[in-house]
């Protein structure tokens, strides 16, 4: 008899009970579909956030490379600082040597200066 009522009921509310059917299956699903877009979501902050470490890891590296590069050139330029003294220091001697020799054969040998002189700067020494 139960039976009985519980098929009639149905064969009479048959259009609301596919009705709430149909609800709960849309409400299920659009739980469904927000439940993977959280998720996707979630993997997008997440891969965000990641992209995010290894750009300021490179950036890091970067600044490092810079630095290390900077040192490297101040203690090139430390080099050729020195290199440049120590030719100015040579340049100084030769020139006191050079002047100390003509000064010699000023004293000493004036006709070799003149032909030194002429050679030197191809002029012809008029006395």
């Amino acid at each position: 008899m139960i039976k009985g009522k519980i098929i009639n009921f149905v064969l009479k509310n048959w259009k609301s009970i596919l009705l709430v059917v149909f609800f709960i299956m849309i409400a299920a699903k659009n739980r469904h579909d927000y439940l993977s877009m959280q998720k996707a979501y979630q993997t997008q902050v997440d891969s965000h956030k990641a992209q995010i470490d290894g750009l300021k890891e490179i950036h890091k590296q970067q600044i490092e490379e810079q630095r290390l590069l900077a040192e490297s050139h101040l203690e090139s330029l430390a080099v050729i600082e020195e290199d440049y003294e120590d030719a100015l220091q040579m340049i100084e001697e030769l020139r006191e040597d050079k002047k100390g020799k003509y000064r010699n054969k000023f004293n000493s040998d004036r006709e070799q200066l003149i032909k030194d002189i002429e050679d030197t700067f191809g002029i012809q020494y008029v006395p």
